[in-house]
């Protein structure tokens, strides 16, 4: 039975030392992480408990490094790149939540260009500015007319 580890998991045992052992593996047109532990053979996985698939092996090796692994075997026996076209699975749902991101950056964009353009026509507004002392007595007046409109 082949053992699995996530990323947290490969972290942690990297760190205590249970690691004896790394390779990537090819596997079709990616590669996977091979670990070799005190306890036996493991794989690195997703959070889905899927292998986890390195189309380039520079990713594989830069999270590898990252957590302290610095040598590794690199296994290509079972590696076929022209095979990675055949294995793209199309992702609907990237390409909508893409699309959305992509709107929702255009809509903060569009805010900014206009709240910017109110900021500038405030600034070269050439009527005087209100000075924070004269506020209590405009507000006293405007409430005043409210009153007055209300009937109270």
């Amino acid at each position: 039975m082949m053992h699995t580890l996530n990323f947290a998991q490969l972290k942690a045992a990297t760190l205590c030392g249970g690691v004896t052992d790394v390779t990537l593996r090819g596997d079709g047109a990616a590669f996977v992480v091979s670990i070799q532990t005190r306890s036996g053979e493991a794989i690195m996985v997703t959070t889905r408990k899927q292998p986890r698939r390195f189309a380039d092996p520079r990713k594989a090796l830069q999270l590898l490094r990252g957590i302290g692994l610095h040598e590794c075997r690199i296994d290509t026996t079972d590696w076929h790149p022209e095979a990675h076209a055949l294995e793209k699975v199309p992702r609907p749902d990237r390409s909508a939540a893409l699309k959305a991101a992509h709107e929702a950056a255009q809509a903060d964009a569009d805010y900014d260009r206009w709240f910017h353009a109110k900021v500038q026509a405030a600034l070269d507004d050439p009527r005087p500015a209100i000075e924070p002392e004269d506020w209590p007595q405009i507000r006293a007046q405007r409430l005043a007319g409210l009153k007055q409109r209300l009937g109270l």
